[in-house]
């Protein structure tokens, strides 16, 4: 493990260095308080060592509120599975740290969900779709009846209620990824993780689950984190944007979507705002883009 300017290692583990300012801009306040239940602190993850090392984050802050959605964009390549990869767990980052209830954490927490980019290899071709569901609950030492109505109610949510003895294999693009985000909910994450999940899918089936996305989280007050490419999806679904830098990614700003809460595929992105914000997060990725190109990054 390495050691940057932003923290230093103490017994194998990384340790934050003191706040610093910010990099770049800031369009809104960070958040404080007892309502932060995810939080990125001098994030920096280096592949490698010696002269061939690429950093990939350099060094990432944020904060994520309970009940919050919060969408990231950046550039291409800049990092954002790593980052997300990092939040969740599944990769232990070079130096700084990850906060999850304000607890560091120190591998995958049970309080994160993480839903993938690539559905068809994160479900079991040869188990139902039911026992796709329930099968992250096995673990977790629940009676029987309690995985039982969670794998029923979660299913029931994303509308799969009717096609729970199937197949994986047997369902459509759209409907599998339903049932990666119906496993996801039956393990009641505190905070629920999306790695371009609908990135493979057409326009329309895309807009369903957004809208389907939207329906969960006001039914259940969950907190989401989803990382995306694309602008308009960023912006329709979040209640902020961050923004990253190209790499060694930072973060450049966090914008506040100031959109109505309850939002429609057409009225809400036809509204003059929608342009705004969408604009405004467009040029910021163009800008980064135009200087990792200049760079080299």
């Amino acid at each position: 493990m390495s050691t940057s300017s932003h923290g230093h290692v103490d017994g194998g583990r990384a340790v934050p260095a003191a706040p610093h300012d910010a990099p770049h801009d800031s369009v809104t306040t960070a958040a404080s308080g007892a309502d932060i239940v995810l939080e990125p602190r001098h994030l920096r993850v280096t592949y490698g060592r010696g002269p061939g090392a690429v950093t990939a984050i350099g060094d990432v802050s944020f904060q994520v509120r309970a009940g919050e959605f919060v969408s990231v964009v950046g550039p291409s390549g800049c990092g954002k599975t790593t980052l997300l990869k990092s939040l969740s767990g599944l990769l232990r980052p070079t130096a700084g740290d990850v906060l999850v209830d304000g607890a560091v954490a120190t591998g995958v927490s049970p309080s994160l969900a993480m839903v993938f980019q690539e559905y068809s290899r994160s479900l079991l071709p040869w188990q139902s779709v039911r026992a796709n569901v329930e099968f992250p609950l096995r673990g977790a030492r629940l009676p029987r009846a309690e995985v039982t109505a969670r794998a029923t109610e979660a299913l029931a949510h994303v509308g799969l209620g009717d096609v729970d003895q199937a197949y994986p294999w047997q369902l459509s693009g759209g409907m599998q990824q339903r049932v990666a985000i119906a496993r996801a909910l039956a393990y009641r994450p505190t905070v629920l993780l999306m790695d371009e999940p609908f990135a493979s899918l057409d326009a329309q089936v895309r807009a369903e689950l957004e809208d389907l996305l939207l329906d969960i989280r006001a039914e259940s007050g969950m907190t989401i984190v989803l990382v995306t490419h694309d602008i308009d999806e960023a912006v329709y679904l979040g209640d902020r944007v961050v923004a990253l830098t190209h790499r060694p990614t930072e973060v450049r700003t966090t914008i506040d979507v100031d959109l109505p809460r309850s939002r429609d595929q057409v009225r809400t992105k036809a509204l003059p705002r929608f342009v705004e914000l969408r604009t405004q997060v467009l040029e910021l990725i163009l800008a980064e883009r135009s200087a990792s190109e200049r760079t080299g990054a």
